[in-house]
């Protein structure tokens, strides 16, 4: 099987510079984070579900769908919140088996400071060089790349 780039077909380009571009941005940010904030991006990325949900509490079912983890996976990371004090666990009532994740008053305040210096990153990795018009053409391209996976699911 060939795995070369076709220079002929921009495509091929494309997917190159995607994966590679989005490496990259990912590395950068989870280096940012863990140097200023102590958190990693996988950490920040729960916070800020958490931090826009109503009552700042989720199923850790909704929160591995939305950041694709197995369910093992998130809960070591919430573990890992929890014994900061920035997350805590409940269990679900009317559910034996499920758990709300929930955000606390300590994970908020850790989660808007990381999110300041977090926010100046991305600002310059990826709203800078990008336009607005840019921005919806991602958008665009973006959608039609996650319908495939949709009806995957």
């Amino acid at each position: 099987m060939n795995l070369t780039i076709d220079d002929a077909d921009p495509r091929s380009r494309a997917w190159r510079l995607f994966i590679e571009t989005s490496a990259r941005l990912t590395t950068a940010i989870d280096e940012q984070l863990r140097s200023e904030s102590e958190m990693t991006l996988s950490d920040f990325h729960v916070m800020l579900i958490l931090s826009e949900a109503p009552d700042q509490r989720l199923r850790m079912k909704e929160i591995a769908q939305r950041m694709v983890f197995t369910a093992s996976r998130l809960t070591y990371q919430v573990d890992s919140l929890c014994k900061r004090g920035w997350v805590r666990r409940e269990k679900v009532p009317e559910d034996g088996r499920g758990s709300y994740a929930i955000l606390t008053d300590e994970g908020r305040a850790a989660f808007e400071a990381a999110a300041r210096g977090h926010r100046d990153l991305v600002n310059h990795l990826f709203f800078t060089p990008l336009s607005r018009n840019d921005g919806q053409e991602l958008v665009d391209i973006m959608t039609r790349l996650a319908e495939p996976l949709d009806r995957m699911e």
